[in-house]
C-alpha cells in the first residue's frame, strides 16, 4: 500500500511537470523577446576642426547601440510588438541623450497580416524609412557621410508621441503615414508625414513627405552660422523654424550580388515666421563586392542651401570576420562653396571651405 501510495504521488508530479513543460514550449513558441545592438570603435583623423587638426574615437560608422523587441502572437495572423532602444558611446560609455534611457525607439503596438501595424510611441521619422536604407551614410557605415545638420533628416531622426501606421505590402508596394502629436518636453509641434515604398529582388523604391512645426536646428553648432533667417544664433542658440516640410525620393538597383547602385534627392524647406530657405541634396553611390566578405564603396552628394553649397564624397573598404563582425577604412572630403565652412556631420566646423577625415576600426553587431 505505501509502495502503491508513492507511486501515484510519483505519477501525479511527474504528469505536473510534463504538463507545465508544454506550457511552458507552447508559451515560448507564441512569444519571443530580442536583446541586440552594435558597437563600433575606431580612430580617426581630421585635417581641419576649428583651425587645427584632431583625432577623434568613439562610435562614427554606426551609432553604438542596444535595445530589446519582442512579439507575442495574439492568433489570427495578429502579434503584439515592442521595440526599446538606446545609443551609447563606447569610447566614454555614457548616454547618447542625458537623462533619456531610450533615445532612439520606445513603442508598442500591433501587427496582423492582413491589416498591416499599428505603433505608438517614441519612432522614426518616415524619412528614415525611405531615405536612409538608399544613402550613402548608412550604406558605407560612415555617419560623416549624412547631409549638413542632417536638415532633411537623412540620419536618424527621432519623433516623440507618434501613431504610425505600415501597410502590408501588394504586389512590392506599401505605404506608410504617421502622425505625432505636440511635444512639451522639446517644444517640437505636430508632425505629419507619409511614405510610398517599392521592392523587388533587385529594385527598391521610396518617396516620402512630411511636416513639422516648431523643429530646433543646431545650426550654430553643426554649421557655424551666427544668424540664419533673422534668428541670433552667435551664442550657441539652436534655429526654431515655425515649419520644416521635407520630401524626398530615394532608391537602390543590385543587377547582380556584385554590384548595387543608390541615389537620393530632397528638398527640405524650413521657415521662419518671416522668412524660408530651401536645402536640396542630389546623392549617388555604388557599391563592388569584390568578394562575399570584402566590399569596396564610393559615393558622394551636394547640398545646396541659402546660398551656401557642400560637395561631400566618401570611400569605404568593409571587410567582413564574420556576419556579426566587421573591419572597415574610411576617407570622407567636404569642399564648401559660397563663403560656407566645411562641417562633416557630427564634427565641429572647420576654419575653412576644406575639411578631411580618414578612420579606421571594427563594427560588432550582437
Amino acid at each position: 500500500m505505501y509502495r502503491i501510495t508513492i507511486m501515484k504521488l510519483y505519477n501525479r508530479e511527474f504528469l505536473a511537470i510534463v504538463l507545465f513543460g508544454s506550457y511552458v514550449s507552447v508559451a515560448c513558441a507564441q512569444s519571443s523577446l530580442t536583446l541586440y545592438g552594435s558597437i563600433d570603435e575606431g580612430i580617426g583623423y581630421v585635417s581641419n576642426v576649428k583651425g587645427g587638426t584632431a583625432w577623434v574615437m568613439g562610435p562614427i560608422t554606426v551609432p553604438d547601440q542596444f535595445g530589446f523587441k519582442g512579439a507575442e502572437d495574439l492568433g489570427g495572423g495578429t502579434k503584439a510588438i515592442f521595440q526599446l532602444e538606446n545609443g551609447f558611446f563606447s569610447n566614454t560609455g555614457a548616454l547618447a541623450s542625458s537623462g533619456v534611457l531610450f533615445s532612439r525607439k520606445a513603442f508598442v503596438g500591433l501587427s496582423d497580416d492582413r491589416w498591416g501595424t499599428v505603433t505608438l510611441g517614441k519612432q522614426w521619422d518616415l524619412t528614415d524609412d525611405v531615405l536612409l536604407p538608399n544613402a550613402n551614410g548608412a550604406v558605407q557605415y560612415n555617419y560623416f557621410l549624412y547631409h549638413p545638420a542632417n536638415i532633411d533628416n537623412d540620419a536618424v531622426t527621432t519623433v516623440n508621441n507618434t501613431v504610425k501606421y505600415a501597410g502590408v505590402p501588394w504586389h512590392g508596394v506599401s505605404a506608410r503615414a504617421m502622425y505625432g502629436f505636440s511635444d512639451a518636453s522639446t517644444g517640437q509641434g505636430r508632425y505629419v508625414g507619409a511614405a510610398l515604398l517599392y521592392k523587388s529582388s533587385a529594385l527598391q523604391l521610396g518617396a516620402v513627405y512630411s511636416d513639422t512645426r516648431d523643429k530646433a536646428y543646431a545650426l550654430h553648432t553643426s554649421l557655424g552660422y551666427d544668424s540664419f533667417l533673422g534668428q541670433d544664433l552667435s551664442g550657441g542658440a539652436a534655429f526654431k523654424a515655425r515649419d520644416s516640410r521635407i520630401f524626398g525620393v530615394a532608391g537602390t538597383y543590385s543587377p547582380n550580388r556584385q554590384w548595387a547602385f543608390h541615389a537620393v534627392l530632397d528638398t527640405a524647406r524650413i521657415a521662419s515666421e518671416s522668412d524660408a530657405a530651401n536645402a536640396t541634396t542630389a546623392e549617388l553611390g555604388v557599391d563592388w563586392n569584390i568578394t562575399p566578405f570584402d566590399t569596396v564603396l564610393l559615393g558622394g552628394y551636394r547640398t545646396w542651401f541659402a546660398g551656401k553649397n557642400y560637395t561631400t564624397a566618401g570611400l569605404s573598404n568593409l571587410y567582413h570576420l564574420s556576419v556579426r563582425t566587421m573591419l572597415y577604412a574610411q576617407a570622407t572630403f567636404q569642399h564648401a562653396g559660397g563663403g560656407a565652412h566645411a562641417a562633416l556631420l557630427s564634427l565641429s566646423p572647420a576654419s575653412g571651405s576644406n575639411q578631411a577625415s580618414l578612420r579606421v576600426g571594427v563594427q560588432h553587431f550582437f
